[in-house]
């Protein structure tokens, strides 16, 4: 849910910022969104749990009223991290399209392409695999975030696929419950298998988005 709602914000930011604003915008919008990752994630969600929350529910009542609806639940989280993770995906993709080189861009024209044409055809896929990278490096982040979790989505011990419910994720459970477990109990060793659970989820997912972006630069490094 994070990234669905950062991804199109950032990329179109990233591409807007490196194709058509003036250099001038350039040079103080891109360390201004940078900046941005410098906010720490507990005053995230802080912000997210007491006064975002609250608002949604205010905005949604049809589902608050027809549906199970938690306060603190996925949607929530999903504004609250995609907000943490933009600056990431932004910085890295307007690196990635900003790299293309200009001849690329220049002969497309020349053909009489227009700049959303050359923009579609040529620099995104040139960039894609630094696209894809930041994309990932994105999903990392996410899925490693603890503090947003643990504090703006109520800390819910099921798993729902309706993002009106809470949830409580495998860092967030770690986080909560380690403080209590016994060392050498059965919940100290199923918190250690957790810990090895997310560890190498995050491993194959960083494995697999490594084959794909390597696929992509043999395919478009030929541009």
């Amino acid at each position: 849910y994070a990234l669905v709602f950062a991804t199109p914000i950032a990329l179109l930011a990233a591409l807007y910022l490196s194709q058509f604003a003036r250099p001038s915008w350039r040079a103080w919008l891109k360390p201004a969104v940078e900046m941005v990752a410098a906010i720490p994630s507990v005053v995230i969600g802080f912000i997210a749990a007491l006064w975002l929350a609250p608002l949604l529910e205010r905005y949604l009542q049809f589902f608050a009223g027809h549906y199970h609806y938690d306060q603190r639940n996925s949607l929530v989280i999903a504004i609250a991290m995609g907000f943490a993770v933009i600056p990431t995906i932004f910085s890295l993709a307007e690196d990635a399209i900003s790299a293309v080189p200009p001849s690329l861009s220049s002969a497309s024209l020349a053909l009489g392409a227009s700049k959303w044409q050359t923009v579609w055809r040529v620099v995104l896929p040139t960039a894609s695999p630094g696209i894809f990278t930041a994309v990932m490096l994105g999903l990392g982040r996410a899925v490693g975030e603890t503090m947003i979790v643990l504090m703006a989505t109520g800390n819910t011990p099921s798993l729902s696929l309706s993002p009106f419910n809470g949830m409580r994720t495998l860092s967030a459970n770690i986080a909560v419950e380690m403080p209590e477990a016994p060392v050498g109990g059965t919940l100290y060793r199923t918190l250690f298998l957790c810990a090895l659970i997310l560890f190498v989820m995050t491993l194959l997912i960083n494995m697999a988005a490594e084959l794909f972006r390597q696929r992509l630069r043999r395919r478009y490094g030929r541009l």
